[in-house]
């Protein structure tokens, strides 16, 4: 053995002795990596007429893998029987699993190859793991199972252990042979996005079978499979999550599709007695969407080897292209198309809950001018609720900004914006501060404690879950009053109506004539439905609220929904994340999930509805 061999496996050995990462360069550009020790190694011996797209990245979606030559020059066996004999010693047990691209011309997709009786109940369930693969742009794969007295290895290598080593040092040995099926057979080239799917659901398969391994052979300690991914990403992470940030930082879209005439546009359209559709007029554009999505679409998320963040970054990076389609889009037809897209339609099932709201509940008469807080009053108890969430986590600002450009309430990048005609009800008044402080700011601040600023800004589509949970929050602080719920209804009923084909004037009639709201009230829940040109996202709010409930009454932690600005179906995707160590716990927990308002989480659970909600 060379020198230079034996003080590289020194080097290793004594690194994973003392529980350090791996990140080694090997002989004639090898590479290995090891974010801990594990009892597991996956291993791809670069051929001698050189790799594969798939299978030479296929480990580096995992947290142990090496990839390398095994040539006369560029010998790697002697590294890899160290690491394996050392870290069988560790944990009672060692498996290595090698893979290779088939040179068969008839096989199945993937052939698993054991010769050990001990490997037998790992291999059938990598077999079974592969067999179930996720894969939407392919028949259903073919996974054969080869019991075999040879040793596992591709064609052109010999094998790293023989069966005597490798059974004395408790080392179970596992091939997996790859077919070339992801491969264009025309041009030699890979189907791009099927490669990209083909690796997601891969890396899976295979944590599923080391999990399994380490679960009956070594004392290694791990409590779910998502424990074995990955704890450390590449910079190019950290590059492109940046990035991201910066340009979404660029333009505020909400106050870019709110009109700045809103209570002039109202006394305009009362003056016309409700016939002339209000002409508004919006901020002047401070980007050229062109310009963001061309720097978007050069961010290299391709490079990614990790698929959970390539995802995250991906569906982040089509949902601000979409926001930048509405931007070009304001007032013009396609600006609705878009919003469909962001913001979803409105499904019958919804339409009908929210019609039903409607006919339920009675209008209420409004407050007297005593009862009502003016928006300094309301800013002022603002700030003692901005307080209380300081007091958990420095970093949270109690700024509020009471601005003649905002109508009503709006948090925008945490801060609390109130429109300085806005009024409202001292009964409703902590309830609302829940929804805004308790449920948007302090989502901002979970979400900006992560290592990913993408938690703070909002993945695609977090409004539902934010706006649902916001409601929520007051209707366990005793302020979802009847009309709050056909406010919310309404504006179901109102997009419902936008989506129909039906003018501005039509939409306030419908909600003026038959269910009798106010003709000032219905004009701004007419306005916020056709601001920009049509934005169906006030349908977000009633949908969120379902979606909240049924979650509770499944007996689920609330909390998990405060991480940040994520969406509900995310949640698998956080799970994994928190399982890998790469998000921090929740520094903030708001008002309403405390005593007495917690409580009210026991009555959604015992057959809780939002028709129970209405008082």
């Amino acid at each position: 053995m060379a020198t230079d061999t034996k003080k590289t496996i020194q080097h290793i050995v004594d690194k994973l002795k003392k529980g350090k990462p791996l990140h080694v360069r090997l002989p004639c550009e090898g590479e290995l990596h090891m974010d801990r020790p594990v009892p597991y190694l996956l291993i791809y011996r670069i051929p001698p007429d050189g790799e594969d797209a798939f299978t030479s990245t296929l480990g580096k979606t995992e947290s142990a893998y090496l990839v390398a030559p095994d040539t006369p020059e560029c010998n790697v066996t002697p590294i890899i029987r160290a690491i394996a004999n050392a870290m069988a010693d560790k944990f009672g047990g060692f498996m290595l699993l090698e893979v290779w691209l088939s040179t068969r011309v008839e096989t199945a997709s993937f052939t698993v190859h054991v010769c050990q009786k001990s490997a037998l109940a790992v291999a059938e369930k990598l077999q079974f793991e592969l067999r179930h693969l996720q894969l939407f742009q392919t028949p259903e794969i073919a996974v054969g199972l080869e019991k075999r007295k040879k040793v596992p290895a591709p064609a052109y290598y010999r094998e790293i252990f023989n069966l005597e080593e490798a059974r004395k040092s408790e080392i179970i040995l596992v091939g997996l042979e790859i077919a070339p099926f992801y491969i264009n057979q025309q041009t030699g080239a890979p189907y791009p996005l099927f490669l990209r799917e083909l690796r997601e659901s891969f890396g899976k398969a295979l944590r599923k079978s080391f999990f399994e391994f380490i679960r009956m052979k070594t004392s290694y300690s791990a409590a779910h499979f998502e424990m074995l991914g990955t704890t450390e990403l590449d910079e190019v992470v950290w590059k492109v999550d940046e990035k991201l940030a910066e340009y979404s930082n660029l333009f505020d879209f909400l106050l870019l599709v709110t009109p700045i005439n809103a209570q002039e546009a109202w006394e305009s359209f009362l003056k016309s007695k409700y016939r002339k559709n209000p002409v508004f007029h919006y901020r002047p554009m401070p980007i050229d969407p062109e310009l963001i999505k061309r720097k978007l679409y050069n961010l290299p998320i391709e490079e990614i080897m990790d698929p959970t963040m390539a995802y995250l970054f991906r569906d982040k990076r089509k949902e601000i292209d979409r926001m930048l389609n509405m931007l070009s889009d304001r007032e013009k037809p396609d600006f609705l198309y878009s919003s469909q897209q962001v913001f979803g339609n409105v499904e019958e099932n919804l339409l009908d809950i929210a019609s039903a709201i409607l006919v339920a509940s009675e209008p209420q008469r409004p407050p007297v001018a005593s009862d009502m807080l003016d928006a300094r009053a309301f800013a002022k108890l603002a700030k003692g609720e901005l307080e209380y969430l300081k007091q958990q986590y420095h970093p949270v600002s109690t700024a509020v900004r009471v601005r003649d450009d905002v109508e009503g309430v709006m948090v925008s990048r945490g801060t609390l914006n109130i429109g300085s005609r806005y009024r409202i009800s001292k009964d409703r008044a902590f309830s609302l501060l829940q929804h805004e402080v308790g449920t948007h700011v302090a989502t901002y601040y979970n979400g900006m404690a992560q290592p990913f600023k993408l938690f703070y800004l909002g993945v695609p589509g977090y409004e539902q879950l934010q706006e649902g949970l916001a409601v929520l929050s007051e209707y366990m602080t005793g302020g979802l009053t009847n009309q709050r719920m056909r406010t919310l209804a309404a504006r179901v009923v109102a997009v419902h109506h936008m989506l129909a084909g039906n003018a501005f004037a039509e939409t306030f009639a419908l909600l003026v004539e038959k269910y009798a709201f106010k003709p000032e009230n219905a004009f701004y829940i007419t306005m916020r439905v056709y601001r920009g040109g049509g934005l169906t996202k006030d349908a977000v709010y009633l949908k969120g609220l379902l979606n909240v409930i049924e979650y509770v009454k499944e007996g689920k932690d609330i909390s998990r929904l405060l991480v940040g600005k994520i969406r509900q179906d995310y949640l698998p995707i956080i799970e994994e994340l928190m399982h890998r160590r790469l998000l921090k716990p929740l520094p903030l927990r708001p008002k309403f999930l405390e005593k007495p308002y917690i409580n009210k989480i026991k009555e959604i659970k015992n057959g809780g509805s939002v028709f129970k909600m209405i008082g």
